[in-house]
């Protein structure tokens, strides 16, 4: 069984211009600039893909009806989020869950 890479530095921030196939890319004028998982840059401030730090004319938005100053963003590369809303922490069934292990385990699960 593998596991999937997860990369916790936020990517760095491109504008796009121009329209598909032919998108251009440029990084962003203020150095240092990366997009951070709520899809904002942290320097320059344009909504931008968190997974690619792509943003421009390579995003689609979409308002959401019954929820108030929120919008559906989606990339080009795939990745959709929304934007505008709080960052919520969802509990999965296994974070829940008793242990099951057989014999005492390394895992401090009154901490998981």
């Amino acid at each position: 069984m593998s596991l999937a890479e997860i990369s916790l530095r936020a990517p760095r921030h491109l504008k796009v211009t121009g329209h598909r196939p032919a998108f251009g890319y440029e990084p962003c004028e203020d150095p240092g600039c990366s997009v951070p998982g709520d899809g904002v840059a942290s320097s320059c401030g344009r909504v931008a893909c968190p997974a690619c730090g792509c943003g421009g004319t390579n995003l689609v938005r979409a308002e959401l009806v019954g929820v108030a100053a929120a919008r559906s963003v989606t990339c080009s590369c795939g990745h959709s989020w929304l934007h505008g809303l709080p960052r919520v922490y969802v509990l999965t069934r296994a974070e829940t869950a008793e242990c099951t292990c057989p014999d005492d385990c390394e895992c401090d699960h009154g901490n998981d």
